[in-house]
């Protein structure tokens, strides 16, 4: 499954705090930073290509626009630092044209150190000098603690995000990347070009995508008939429907509702 762009998380401006039992995070990616904690248990865990079973204690860190999955294979218990771009600029200078080598962070003096200050951070309340005081070792540590490799596809993630937005706010009328193309003022080769150097997909199989996963969740409600959410979703026909369903799942509208409900 093509990752997709976590709309309600992008449109959080506050720094934020959640807790999860059994987490499970489908394939996604955003422009804020997330730092994911493992309480308790084990979490298979898959930030930007790289993936690894992490145990109780341990952290990954996912950058801007990193795709990212979580699965509970048995039991977990996490938490997740959420941190919107407004709030660590001068961290994103720090990393600019970089990458993480490595996503996760095992070593326990650091992990504790990063747990300690992440519940300092969250019961600052609305002290915002304290708040950014935490914020910043927080950052500062991760910065201490992980190596940084050259990112060979560095993108503008101004731009970066409105074509998303765009995307996720009117992919049902949009009938073809030549109409978001226009839409921005550029060529369609180029930002077709561009679309895939930031997310490793090319855009019109992102915009299928989309409406693809919004027919899927019209679908589950069960009053709706299958032509109803495809054409809802802003498929022009039926046969694309149901070509691009069965590119994305190997399998029949139907089929893949049995099974889910198995």
């Amino acid at each position: 499954m093509q990752p997709q762009f976590n709309l309600q998380r992008e449109r959080t401006k506050n720094i934020t705090f959640s807790r999860y039992r059994n987490d499970k995070c489908l394939f996604q990616f955003h422009s804020q930073l997330e730092i994911y904690f493992v309480d308790e248990g084990e979490m298979d865990i898959f930030v930007a290509g790289k993936r690894r079973r992490l145990t109780a204690g341990q952290i990954s860190v996912a950058l801007s626009y990193d795709t990212h999955e979580y699965k509970t294979p048995e039991a977990s218990r996490s938490a997740v630092l959420l941190i919107p771009q407004d709030h660590c600029e001068d961290f994103l200078v720090k990393i600019k044209g970089k990458r993480l080598r490595s996503p996760f962070i095992t070593d326990r003096d650091v992990c504790e150190r990063l747990r300690r200050y992440y519940f300092l951070l969250r019961e600052s309340g609305d002290n915002l000098l304290k708040k950014k005081g935490y914020l910043y070792v927080i950052l500062g540590i991760i910065l201490d603690s992980v190596e940084l490799e050259d990112n060979d596809t560095p993108f503008d993630t101004s731009l970066a995000s409105r074509v998303l937005f765009h995307i996720a706010e009117n992919f049902s009328s949009i009938s073809s990347p030549a109409v978001v193309a226009e839409h921005f003022g550029y060529s369609q080769s180029y930002l077709s070009r561009y679309f895939k150097s930031c997310f490793g997909i090319t855009l019109g199989r992102y915009l299928s995508v989309v409406k693809l996963k919004n027919a899927l969740r019209l679908m589950r409600e069960e009053k709706n008939d299958i032509t109803y959410c495809a054409m809802e979703s802003g498929f022009s026909s039926m046969r694309t429907f149901y070509r691009v369903f069965h590119e994305e799942f190997g399998c029949s509208p139907k089929d893949y509702l049995k099974a889910e409900q198995k």
